[in-house]
């Protein structure tokens, strides 16, 4: 028995790729994104008890927010993937240099941001959607356009120690973040202490407080990190035209999925939320536990890509191939536990949403959350397999196949959705079933490209002088 156990821990956990060596990167990650989760999770908690209209408007009115930043968010973001390759290779002045150059976009970006953030803006009256939550989604949108100058530079801060594989850094100021958020929100949207009831608005402050201490906390680590040893160089602060055309080459294609993805979605909410106050609710629910499953995968995507990333880098393919089987393990026990709590304990998860409170009847959403949920959990494990495939295949360069395959079953999803809801009258139960079938399906196809093995073929690298 012990020399099975012992023959077992060599070929799942040992080596550069095995489990053990990618635990340490991905735990971290994983915690951060769990954070994260929170933070939203606790913004849905408490204006929940506000109205359903501003529980629905905080979800339409922060992704189509995000919608304008995530083209450049993905972009500068894969400076982690380039920054591993360096990493792996032993370049190590060349890490600062790659996120300097994620810095410099940050600040180009975000005027561009705010330009698509002004057309975005005249969407909200498009769906259909309640008078009043009109008003709450458009004024929650405006407060997060205007921050997404935070989100660019955490983008380009975090992926220095996503890249060096220092991930207990950004698990750290997530942490910090999460109680500024936790206190901050409370204070503003009930009016505690002194402070205005703000509502959404308080809402909307209290996230990008949290988000301004997360970024300052990490970009203060990031200056410390740059001079010293082993990263110390003459001068990183500047433009590197090597590093900035690698970083644009295979960060453009991912900045892209993340914009069509994010597109894809907000269309997909919006034509849910066109049933009406109900089921806007219900998919706000529902999302959001898809959330608590989804946000602690991408952690572990991120620590496959890292661990991929060096690993190529290093010219190890077989330990680049091992990283992303040691992912696809771990990812299978959490979606397997997911699928457990999606199953068993659906009332229990929608109730924490739904609470009777004078007012406001829940009762409507609450049956329809429900059987959602139900259904949910159906994809959980594709999921799984689908951010850990797409995140090995990121972290060899492969993004424009990533691109090309997500995006497409992403916008038959949102076709599925906008026309069950406009054209074939389906009922909201119909469209999400069609939604998650079309998700499964997707996961497939990403599984089959990382079996084929081209992403082996490909050198972000120039070899070293």
């Amino acid at each position: 028995m012990r020399l099975f156990l012992q023959k077992l821990k060599r070929r799942h956990c040992d080596g550069p790729g095995g489990i053990s060596a990618l635990l340490p990167i991905a735990i971290p990650m994983i915690l951060s994104s769990v954070f994260d989760t929170l933070m939203t999770f606790i913004d849905r908690l408490y204006l929940a008890h506000v109205g359903k209209e501003h529980i629905a408007a905080c979800m339409s009115g922060g992704i189509t927010s995000w919608l304008c930043l995530t083209l450049f968010v993905g972009l500068i973001g894969y400076s982690s993937t380039l920054v591993a390759h360096h990493y792996g290779a032993k370049r190590y002045g060349e890490c600062p240099k790659v996120v300097f150059q994620g810095i410099l976009l940050a600040f180009a970006s975000y005027p561009l941001a705010l330009a698509a953030s002004y057309f975005a803006a005249m969407t909200f009256d498009v769906p259909g959607h309640d008078r009043i939550q009109l008003e709450l989604e458009r004024r929650y949108f405006w407060y997060m356009a205007f921050g997404g100058i935070l989100a660019l530079l955490r983008a380009a801060f975090a992926a220095f120690f996503a890249g060096i594989g220092k991930t207990k850094i950004i698990m750290q100021a997530n942490a910090a973040a999460l109680v500024v958020n936790l206190i901050a929100n409370y204070l503003l949207i009930f009016g505690k202490f002194g402070f205005p009831a703000l509502g959404i608005d308080g809402a909307a402050i209290g996230t990008l407080l949290s988000s301004a201490c997360m970024t300052g906390i990490i970009g203060l680590s990031f200056w410390r990190h740059a001079r010293q040893e082993p990263f110390r160089t003459g001068l990183f602060a500047r433009l590197d035209r090597y590093n900035l055309k690698a970083l644009l080459r295979f960060g453009a294609p991912n900045g892209l999925e993340n914009l069509l993805g994010m597109g894809s979605f907000v269309a997909i909410n919006s034509a849910l939320h066109s049933y009406g106050a109900d089921v806007a609710a219900a998919t706000t629910i529902v999302f959001s536990w898809d959330m608590v499953m989804f946000f602690p995968l991408l952690g572990l995507q991120v620590g496959v890509s890292t661990l991929v990333g060096q690993n190529l880098g290093a010219g190890d393919i077989p330990s680049a191939e091992k990283s992303a089987y040691s992912g696809f393990k771990m990812a299978s026990g959490y979606s397997a536990l997911g699928v457990f709590f999606f199953c068993v304990l659906p009332h229990l998860l929608v109730g924490v949403f739904t609470p009777d409170i004078p007012g406001v009847d829940y009762q409507a959403a609450r049956e329809l959350a429900i059987p959602m949920i139900r259904v949910a959990s159906l994809y959980l494990m594709f999921d799984g397999f689908m951010l850990i495939a797409s995140g090995a295949l990121r972290g060899a360069g492969d993004t424009l196949a990533v691109m090309l395959i997500t995006t497409n079953i992403h916008w038959i999803s949102a076709g599925l959705a906008l026309g069950g809801a406009h054209y074939f009258n389906w009922q909201p139960m119909t469209s999400w079933v069609a939604l998650v079938f079309s998700f499964m399906i997707g996961s497939i196809v990403l599984g089959i490209r990382f079996k084929l093995g081209h992403w082996k073929k490909i050198r972000m690298l120039e070899p070293a002088a």
